[in-house]
């Protein structure tokens, strides 16, 4: 009896990985094979120390008792009704009656931590326009009753909306009708505490409201709260992240900034001689400025993809425009999630997108401030605040990314000829159509066109530092949430402005591409000050924000290290950091091979596999003359501009076996390829990457 109520534990705990991570599940129930041989060989008293190590950590939820995520606690005995258990039995009369729930029965399950099971799919991370949020399917009739203690000044909180569906997206109907309401039972009260009717017509492509209701009248009380929908039976009804929750005083929060393509030598906090970033670097004499971090490619999406997963590309697979991550990796939100944190994301899109598995973890993820928006950052501030006023009474995450500075150079007057010289022609530029970026990559320009690039350049900086970082940290102030804020200022890759011969960046690993800034406030302005010579990486800082927020890293297979060890008074003798940076072959029809640049210590090690002949022939003017390895000292030489490769053999040697051996695959992952919708095809067209 024992060993079956383990059995249900575990098989119920690993419900949705047989259906969602395949490999995972293989791996589960060989381990399960073998936790069924052990245990019929066991005698019973270890069996039942066994049982008590085995409950808390495989059927026991771990989550913060201040919230509750309705989503994450659905399962079958919560479902008193649903369409779509006649879906499950009957799935071709299903479709004949009802062909637009059937289209999306098992279209986004949610794949969120702390998820579990997911009965009838009903359990969605749906793209709605620019937004993907977790969502509870509820067409009607539906109708969903959880048990629970009511916290002490608790509050019901939810969106509720209906989603156009694909035939009324045709015009084969007029509209859909939903009456949403919400019924709350005690031992000797049943009340309807909430009640609202939508209607979504053949114009729209989504009807919804936010509601938030004070549950204090029934604090300490065991409660049942019933979810039910009624009306036209076609009808999308969603019910967008309920959950229950008590306010916090004691905030810890996390804002995550990346501000895509800037590199550290134009801040002000960095020794830039111009005026550029005034905001960013009073956050700078609050936080722990890091001189030397390097990101793991030259590029938006391998970046990323390692700042939200600390894992060097190697670990996470993603190495060209249409890979998405795999779901069974484990983000910076999902940890956060698990720990009753409300993750949140506003984004620039594009490869930041979360058609790429960004959104995983996150309750909302949003695309605001597109780079056809000249004035991105600004539309970006204004969705920031607007998130921040409606979770400032809770832990929150916060992810922040913007491509106001990158590629064109654009921004609003006056900030776009703030830095310009007389001489100067161009008040604003898109490289793209000059081909910049692609066949002229290595076309010399005049000396003053060039400045005037860097000129506008820098004007995207000074704009994005007064519409968006200043107004973050003002609001902050405001809410008295600066000192309970770690707030982590950093980019994805830099930009180069031919020094070594060539443009922007999706080309070399250079410092000029992937060296970044990255400025950490930490909470209470916690070594405010500090300056960090060493090097560091952009995969350290997920474990350094878990570390920070009381989290152990070493839980969770990363490839970072957390750099409080670096903020001591007291430097203690440690290894130097090791950072890998990659850029696959012919990333984006760019035609340009693969290479590979590590650091041992000081000197860095660059490896340039060789040119195609196609490749040559892409390019319309010739290309600088390229070693197919380079050996730079960092300290000496931080431009690198004097190769040693050739005049230190013995030193090419070890570096190259230190190469082989630091980077090598530690984890079983394998990106996957999936196809771009035109939405996305057009904002990677408008950020120049693909034609």
């Amino acid at each position: 009896m024992k060993f079956g109520f383990i059995l249900t534990c575990l098989l119920t705990q690993y419900r949705i990985v047989k259906i969602s991570r395949k490999k995972e599940y293989g791996i589960f129930l060989d381990l399960l094979k073998q936790q069924i041989l052990k245990i019929s060989k066991t005698i019973i008293p270890i069996f039942t120390i066994s049982l008590l190590v085995i409950l808390p950590t495989s059927c026991v939820k771990k989550e913060d008792p201040a919230v509750f995520r309705f989503i994450d606690h659905l399962n079958q005995e919560n479902i008193l009704l649903t369409p779509f258990r006649e879906f499950s039995s009957d799935p071709q009369r299903f479709k004949e009656k009802n062909p637009s729930l059937h289209e999306i029965a098992d279209e986004s399950p949610l794949l969120d931590s702390g998820v579990e099971e997911n009965p009838y799919f009903l359990k969605k991370k749906l793209k709605i326009g620019l937004v993907e949020i977790n969502t509870l399917l509820a067409p009607p009739r539906s109708n969903y009753r959880f048990s629970q203690k009511i916290p002490s000044n608790s509050f019901l909180e939810f969106t509720y909306g209906i989603r156009q569906d694909s035939e009324l997206a045709h015009k084969k109907e007029e509209s859909r009708v939903t009456e949403f309401s919400i019924v709350l039972e005690s031992e000797d009260t049943k009340k309807e505490i909430f009640k609202s009717t939508l209607k979504l017509t053949l114009d729209q492509s989504l009807v919804f409201k936010y509601k938030k209701i004070d549950l204090s009248d029934y604090e300490g009380q065991k409660v049942q709260i019933s979810f039910i929908t009624r009306g036209s039976d076609k009808a999308l009804a969603c019910w967008f992240n309920p959950v229950l929750y008590a306010p916090q005083k004691n905030t810890k929060n996390v804002i995550l900034i990346s501000l895509d393509t800037l590199r550290p030598d134009h801040l002000g906090c960095y020794g830039y001689s111009r005026d550029t970033s005034p905001n960013i670097d009073s956050l700078a004499s609050d936080s722990a400025l890091f001189w030397n971090t390097f990101a793991t490619s030259p590029w938006t999406l391998p970046s990323h993809v390692s700042l939200m997963t600390s894992l060097n590309c190697i670990n996470h697979q993603v190495y060209q425009g249409n890979q998405t991550m795999d779901p069974s990796i484990l983000t910076l939100a999902d940890i956060l999630r698990t720990r009753g944190y409300f993750n949140g994301a506003i984004t620039g899109g594009g490869f930041v997108s979360g058609f790429y598995g960004f959104s995983k973890g996150f309750d909302s993820y949003h695309v605001r401030g597109q780079i056809q928006e000249k004035n991105s950052a600004e539309i970006a501030s204004r969705a920031v605040l607007d998130w921040i006023d409606r979770h400032k009474d809770r832990n929150f995450f916060l992810f922040l990314h913007t491509y106001q500075i990158h590629n064109p150079y654009s921004s609003p007057a006056p900030y776009n000829e703030l830095f310009l010289e007389k001489s100067s022609t161009l008040t604003e530029i898109d490289m793209s159509p000059f081909r910049l970026n692609h066949e002229n990559r290595y076309k010399p320009v005049m000396d003053d066109l060039r400045q005037n690039f860097i000129d506008l350049y820098d004007g995207e900086i000074r704009y994005t530092d007064e519409t968006l970082i200043k107004q973050l940290l003002s609001k902050l102030k405001e809410l008295n949430l600066y000192d309970s804020t770690m707030i982590i200022l950093t980019s994805d890759h830099g930009e180069e402005f031919y020094e070594h011969k060539s443009w922007h960046h999706t080309h070399s690993v250079y410092n000029e591409t992937i060296k970044i800034p990255l400025i950490i406030k930490f909470l209470n302005s916690n070594h405010k000050g500090k300056r960090i010579p060493e090097f560091v990486r952009i995969i350290d800082i997920m474990p350094t924000i878990l570390e920070a927020l009381d989290i152990n890293p070493s839980k969770y297979q990363m490839d970072g290290e957390s750099l409080f060890d670096l903020l001591g008074d007291e430097k203690q003798e440690m290894e130097e950091r090791i950072f890998i940076s990659e850029l696959a072959s012919n990333v984006m029809q760019r035609h340009v091979p693969k290479k590979v640049a590590i650091n041992r210590g000081k000197h860095k090690l660059i490896i340039n596999n060789e040119f195609k002949s196609e490749d040559l022939a892409y390019f319309l003017s010739s290309l600088p003359e390229m070693e197919p390895m380079e050996i730079y000292d960092l300290e000496k030489d931080p431009d690198e501009l004097y190769n040693k490769s050739r005049e230190n053999p013995q030193l090419t040697r070890e570096l190259l076996d230190f190469l082989r051996n630091q980077n090598k695959m530690t984890r079983k992952v394998s990106a996957e390829e999936a196809k771009m919708s035109e939405e996305l095809r057009e904002q990677l067209r408008a950020l120049g990457y693909i034609k």
